[in-house]
């Protein structure tokens, strides 16, 4: 089975938006599609985009478009910049020089929820540009594109994590009308639920989704409730438990490193190792001959 793209309507079919196999691996994470590439100056191309799409540009471009309601036109787009997508809009690119790229997919669900997370109803109508100059966004999306380059090593909670915050980004500061705040916390029968499912599975993955569903709320409004009881996002959460998990189990020398980092969730000692050193400030053998 394929993995699923980030696609575009064109002459009447479905296609992948870009026409050359992404680099690096895909996304596991079945609602934030996350694809790089390197896009080779080419023939006009028309499409209709039918989704959300942010693309931040890691190389300057020079592109000439046009759709049914923009006269054409050269946009420069320097690198760093987001472009967000015409939607539901035939129009027509040209890529004058070649560029390299980080496009990803918001699911228009979690865009929804975002916005009825901030007190919004309805559809959240994401404004389209050509040239954001968004600190958040580009942070957000470089550090998904890190993410990739890394083989997604830190988990689906931590892109469950990236996108609800790329999608509050998106309908609080550039949607067509701005959005309210929500207010409130778990409670604490649902805070109580929702951290004895995070230490029973500190050893696995745990999806943001889960979470939610414990605890009775949609993955949006979940987040900031969790914030607002919890004073950290669920992933820095979730890894401060592995870490006190792990520091408890190097104390014991019948433990190697590679099992205690197994149990503590991690796919490899040297992740284990990085995010070890990155909340105690030693490694982990330093810390267990300091013990």
């Amino acid at each position: 089975m394929k993995p699923e793209r980030i696609t575009a309507i064109r002459d009447g079919k479905r296609v992948p938006l870009f026409d050359g196999e992404p680099l690096g691996l895909h996304s596991p994470s079945p609602t934030l599609l996350i694809e790089t590439h390197e896009v080779p100056s080419d023939m006009p191309l028309s499409h209709v985009i039918t989704e959300q799409i942010a693309t931040l540009f890691l190389d300057a471009a020079h592109i000439d478009h046009c759709s049914d309601s923009l006269p054409p036109e050269r946009l420069v787009v320097p690198a760093g910049a987001v472009a967000l997508s015409l939607r539901d809009e035939m129009e027509t690119v040209r890529w004058v020089r070649p560029a390299r790229v980080v496009s990803v997919r918001v699911d228009d669900r979690v865009l929804a929820e975002a916005s009825l997370a901030a007190g919004r109803s309805g559809r959240a109508t994401v404004m389209p540009a050509s040239s954001v100059q968004s600190a958040q966004l580009t942070m957000l999306m470089s550090a998904l594109h890190t993410e990739q380059r890394d083989g997604f090593r830190s988990g689906r909670l931590f892109l469950d994590g990236i996108e609800q915050a790329m999608a509050a980004t998106l309908v609080g500061h550039h949607a067509s009308c701005a959005a309210s705040e929500s207010g409130g916390g778990l409670t604490p029968a649902q805070a109580r639920r929702v951290d004895d499912l995070v230490r029973s599975r500190l050893d696995g993955a745990v999806a943001l989704a889960e979470l939610a569903d414990c605890a009775g709320y949609s993955v949006s409004h979940f987040t900031a409730l969790f914030r607002q009881t919890f004073g950290t996002t669920p992933h820095r959460y979730v890894t401060r438990l592995r870490i006190e998990r792990a520091m408890t189990l190097l104390a014991k020398p019948h433990w190697s490193v590679l099992d205690v980092a197994i149990d503590c969730g991690f796919q490899t000692t040297q992740h284990f190792a990085r995010v070890f050193r990155a909340v105690t400030g030693v490694s982990p053998g330093e810390f267990r001959r300091r013990s």
